[in-house]
């Protein structure tokens, strides 16, 4: 707040904007106001108002408005003036009025003028205007509501005058204003100071309006107070005119990216009103301002709207239709059909039923100016056919009439500016036929239509934006500023929950999980905003209406990136990050379906391609974007979960290249060869030279240092990929070797195998040789002295050589998260954490301890628990077990609420069960020979009954029942047979219907996995394979060697690189660039190349074939729908008439 009062001193300061009383004083009243008739939330600003003489010139209030009040630059502005105290619009049209101005100036982001009194239509418009503020506050939007009234008119106007407030403070903080024509150094001193904020909040108390005075109407968000000594709202009416006029120019808003020709569109709207209404519109017209009349909203308006008819030599019908000939009634009022008797006609009749005071004084003023600017007013209603009630239309009827009637100079600006509001009320066949005018074209310029194409897009009108561009508007030719700009004004419907404003946020929040370099988007910030976008202006974009969910948008703006592929998988990237951090169902849900249909796009269009031409698809994969940060296909499926596009038949051939690496996988077995190769003899590949071997030429990419840099998955596609193998058999043994070892599907053979190995010495170990330390010299595995068997010293080398692995492939991810995120993972954690700490009380000697640490279900016997359901992941390699996996864990999570169900029922019926069968252990009832009770007696006195025993004999009694095992209840007393009772109810509630629901519930889920089965296996693939790339070449516990290796490999690195670090300095800056040049001049060639311009059209065809397809069973449903309701509706109708 106090911002904004320093902007609103400075800028009284700078444009010398005086008071009335005293003359030639810088105006001091000037503040907030805070009414009681509203009482807004923190979040709400108050209003601001000022007091400045009527003298004031209207440039330069249109001036203190931008600079003093900051007001956003309109589109448009709309000036509403009609009734007052007089204001008669019945309350179904007054409704209807609001709710359509304030939406039409909403979407047009335009100002709205009024008289700013708490009456008639300026206090609708205000009311209007709270709603919509309230309605909209979570996105923040506030139309600008602008008062301007006269300060002698307004009641209560002492409340808002602070100058006695002023002439109470100290006079040392005080100076006395200087007249202008003796300007004082100390500009600043002329005012003022600024010490205490509160006292420019004036408190406004609204009463009932007196006669010759009106409160002013608190929802409006600022107020021109116009002061020229008297008590007449009718004294402002010139000066608001010359206020509208003023406000068009652009140039006043201090913004230099529109030519300063270029006006902003204004219109009024007249409502009701009187005499002062007829004079506010004629000073109106006079200035050029279009005039929209809405008819049957009484007295002015209706006169106005006959008054257009005749001299339009027209009659607008009930209907709104124009019609040349005039209607029955004044062809018999009027004999000759005269014009002049019939506005005679007219005018007599408003005076006759007295509606309008003052009417003589008006009316030749009105004649006058309606027969000199008819072209510039529309006549309006909400009922009729013309404007279908759209109050858009007729604004834009109305701007389309005055650009005509003008025949300015700036006629293809203001033609623009209608495109804008056209697009921004999408309007789209408006804007198709100013587009695909003959006499348009030729007027309209490509950069006229920018900031129209930007709208377009940010309202997230697809048609509209096709449209432009199939006009020759070109999306490369949009600069970084309009994307920015862009980013700023999009507030609603972001995806990310953080509070962001600009491209290079996003990107960095987006991105930087996954990009290598953050340079690439630390660098954004440092673009020219009036360069072009260029060519990457289509991924730009695209992504741009991901982050705010036009999802429409970005399919159609998809179309336009020469990598389609690559940003659907973006998009689906972007959608599944915002479904994971959202907790909205409904939210979740959509976002899910969008990235679910970006995945199933990009795996249809790889698919496409691989039939056509299978290197050109396998290409693509690994194919990067300047605009996604040089990011491949392979960096995004993970994170987004593309299960589709992993199943794609071009993703499994890549796939098929890493797993086997140089063998020739085409041949026939070759599963079982390899496997063969690999039991026999482990780790002496004896039979390795059996198999066929793939070697690339020596030309290959492979010792490139890109490949260095990149992923597994990349580099082995880069070596396989990057030119065409041929087979050959001159492959010498030491490749045959180094090839075989390096082939994912071998280390993944050696694995399993050792890793059963493994399980079975666990298995061994835990049953017959796993005994306390031995501190007393006893024999442990024949050797006296051995603390430990040989078998388990084994045992903890390998599982300690598991967990070197595991700590290797922690450090290989980019993120501690994305490890995180791997249920295997887990479990392998698990699995280390229950194994340390059976390791270290492995070493203490104490009976308790030593139970602990073997004692079945804990710590040691829950490892092997843990390590036997990790080999379950083995089974992802194979296309029939691998959706199994996932069918359990979702039937588990089935069972976990199944669970949650039958422990109530098992809870309330064991704990009542048990607690009747026990009754006769606990209480003993003692009766005398006549039969009478003698004594009551309770076991150990009702004291020491509780044991913890107890919990497990009521569980054990009532959880067999679930399985059937139900055993005879003996006793004959009443508990007996109570308990025998509820033994049946359970038993029928937990077989016959609980585990019914079970057995349903694992049926819903085997379906749903049956039908993506392909997909899963497809995904836990790409998983298996992304991991046995990186994994040790030797299985554990001989990975120690490898490991050893790579320390020893990784110590040389280091040590060598200081000695080498001047040397490259020198060079580095040149390789980087022209490292720059290649990456640019490579992916220029890929995309000029006349064969993936062929592609490239494919894949465009095959996208749009589907859009269309989807929107023609759209379409399809709709009408099938609208038939069958007729249908039902005349069979609902037979049926009540028969009953």
């Amino acid at each position: 707040m106090e911002d904004k009062i320093q902007n609103v001193r400075q800028a009284v300061e700078k444009l010398q904007i005086f008071s009335h009383e005293p003359a030639h004083q810088l105006t001091q009243v000037y503040g907030f106001i805070k009414s009681s008739e509203n009482i807004r939330d923190a979040t709400t600003p108050l209003p601001q108002y000022i007091r400045l003489s009527l003298d004031t010139k209207a440039e330069t209030v249109v001036k203190f408005m931008y600079k003093g009040w900051n007001l956003p630059k309109p589109d448009m502005i709309i000036s509403v003036t009609g009734g007052a105290k007089n204001y008669g619009m019945s309350a179904q049209l007054r409704k209807i009025f609001q709710m359509r101005l304030v939406s039409t100036a909403s979407r047009a982001n335009a100002w709205l003028i009024t008289a700013g009194t708490n009456i008639g239509v300026a206090k609708e418009v205000g009311e209007a205007v709270n709603y919509c503020r309230y309605n909209n506050r979570k996105h923040g939007l506030d139309v600008p509501c602008i008062g301007i009234a006269s300060w002698g008119y307004t009641a209560g106007n002492k409340q808002l005058d602070n100058q006695s407030t002023h002439s109470l403070m100290n006079t040392s903080d005080t100076t006395t204003i200087r007249s202008p024509s003796k300007p004082s150094q100390n500009q600043r001193a002329q005012i003022v100071p600024m010490d205490n904020k509160d006292r420019y909040i004036r408190e406004y108390i609204v009463k009932e309006n007196q006669p010759r005075e009106c409160y002013l109407e608190p929802n409006h968000t600022h107020f021109l107070l116009f002061d020229d000594g008297q008590r007449k709202a009718e004294t402002i009416l010139p000066l608001q005119a010359e206020i509208g006029k003023y406000s068009r120019n652009i140039h006043l808003a201090n913004t230099t990216d529109e030519p300063v020709e270029s006006l902003i569109p204004i219109v009024m709207v007249l409502v009701d009103g009187g005499s002062s209404s007829i004079r506010a519109i004629c000073e109106a017209l006079k200035c050029g301002t279009p005039v929209v009349v809405i008819k049957h909203s009484g007295r002015a308006a209706d006169l106005v709207a006959e008054l257009h008819a005749c001299y339009s030599d027209r009659e607008i019908g009930n209907d709104g239709v124009t019609s040349a000939h005039p209607t029955k009634s004044q062809t018999d009022i009027v004999k000759g059909g005269s014009k002049e008797k019939m506005i005679e006609h007219i005018l007599t009749s408003a005076k006759e039923r007295s509606e309008i005071k003052s009417l003589d004084g008006v009316k030749n003023d009105l004649c006058n100016t309606l027969d000199l600017y008819k072209d510039l007013v529309t006549i309006f209603e909400f009922d009729g056919t013309r404007h279908r009630g759209n109050l858009e239309d007729a604004f834009l009827e109305s701007l389309s009439n005055a650009r005509k009637s003008s025949r300015a100079s700036n006629e293809q600006y203001s033609l623009a500016k209608e495109l804008k509001l056209a697009i921004a009320w999408h309007k789209f066949y408006y804007a198709q036929t100013c587009l695909r005018t003959d006499t348009t074209i030729s007027k309209l310029k490509q950069d006229d239509l920018r900031p129209v194409l930007v709208e377009a897009l940010y309202h997230g009108h697809t048609d509209c934006v096709k449209l432009l561009i199939e006009f020759g508007t070109s999306l490369e030719k949009l600069t970084h500023g309009d994307l920015e700009e862009l980013y700023t004004k999009s507030t609603n419907h972001q995806l990310s929950s953080k509070d962001m404003s600009r491209k290079d946020q996003y990107y960095l929040d987006c991105f930087a999980p996954i990009v290598n370099s953050m340079n690439k988007i630390n660098n954004l910030s440092q673009l020219n905003h009036n360069a072009p976008l260029g060519e990457t202006a289509p991924e730009d974009l695209f992504l741009w209406a991901v982050f705010f969910d036009r999802f429409e948008l970005a399919i159609y703006l998809c179309s336009k990136i020469w990598n389609i592929s690559l940003a659907l998988l973006c998009g689906a990237y972007i959608y599944r990050r915002a479904a994971s951090k959202t907790n909205h169902t409904d939210i979740k849900q959509r976002y899910e379906e969008h990235a679910d249909r970006f995945d199933t796009g990009a795996a249809s269009i790889i698919n496409l391609c691989f039939d056509d031409d299978e290197q050109f698809a396998l290409d693509l994969l690994r194919r990067s974007a300047v605009a996604f940060k040089h990011i491949t296909p392979l960096d995004l499926v993970k994170d987004a979960e593309c299960k589709s596009f992993l199943a794609s038949k071009c993703v499994q051939r890549h796939l098929d290249n890493i797993w086997y690496g140089h063998i020739d996988y085409k041949r026939t077995a070759i599963n079982f060869k390899i496997f063969v190769c690999s039991l026999c003899f482990p780790l002496l590949p004896i039979f390795c030279f059996c198999l066929n071997y793939i070697k690339k030429p020596k030309n290959s990419a492979l010792n490139t240092q890109d490949d260095l840099t990149a992923s597994p998955l990349t580099t082995t596609h880069n070596v396989l990929q990057s030119v065409q193998y041929k087979r050959k058999n001159n492959v010498s043994y030491v490749d045959r070797i180094i090839y075989f070892y390096n082939a994912p599907i071998v280390r993944f053979y050696y694995h399993t195998i050792f890793f059963i190995v493994f399980l079975g010495l666990f298995s061994f170990v835990l049953l017959v040789d796993y005994f306390p330390l031995n501190i007393y010299n006893e024999r442990r595995s024949g050797f006296k002295n051995l603390q430990i068997p040989i078998t388990e010293i084994i045992l903890h080398i390998c599982i300690w050589s598991l967990i070197v692995e595991e700590i290797y492939q922690v450090l290989s991810v980019k993120l501690i998260k994305q490890y995180l995120s791997d249920k295997w993972n887990m479990i392998d954690i698990i699995a280390i954490m229950l194994y340390l700490i059976g390791f270290i009380t492995r070493f203490i000697v104490l009976e308790t301890v030593f139970a602990i640490s073997k004692k079945v279900l804990i710590f040691m016997c829950l490892d092997l628990i843990c390590w036997f359901v990790r080999i379950l992941h083995l089974f992802a390699a194979f296309q029939k077990l691998g959706p199994k996996l996932i069918m359990i864990f979702n039937m588990m999570k089935d069972l976990f609420f199944f669970v949650c169900f039958i422990l109530i029922f098992l809870l309330a019926f064991s704990i009542t069960s048990w607690s009747l069968i026990t009754t006769d252990n606990q209480v003993s009832w003692y009766y005398s020979s006549n039969g009478s009770l003698s004594n009551v007696t309770v076991a150990n006195g009702g004291s020491d009954l509780w044991t913890w025993h107890i919990l497990r004999h009521v569980a054990n009694y009532g959880v067999w029942k679930i399985f059937g095992q139900v055993e005879s209840i003996n006793g004959m007393d009443a508990y007996s047979y109570v308990a025998f009772i509820l033994d049946i109810l359970f038993v029928v509630i937990a077989n016959v219907l609980l585990l019914s629901v079970l057995v349903a519930l694992f049926n819903v889920t085997i379906q749903n996995v049956e039908k993506q089965s392909y997909q899963i296996w497809g995904y836990q693939r790409y998983l298996l394979v992304a991991e046995y790339s990186i994994k040790s070449p030797l299985p554990p516990p001989f990975n120690t060697f490898h490991n050893l290796y790579r320390i020893v490999q990784c110590l040389i690195e280091k040590l060598q690189k200081p000695k080498s670090t001047n040397s490259k300095n020198n060079s580095h800056a040149l390789e980087m660039e022209s490292r720059g040049l290649n990456e640019n001049n490579s992916e220029e060639e890929f995309k000029d190349n006349n064969e993936f311009q062929r592609k490239k059209e494919i894949a465009g065809d095959y996208w749009w074939y589907t859009l269309k397809h989807e929107k023609e069973n759209q379409i399809v449903d709709a009408l099938q729908n609208i038939e069958l309701k007729p249908h039902d509706l005349r069979e609902r109708i037979h049926n009540n008439n028969q009953i």
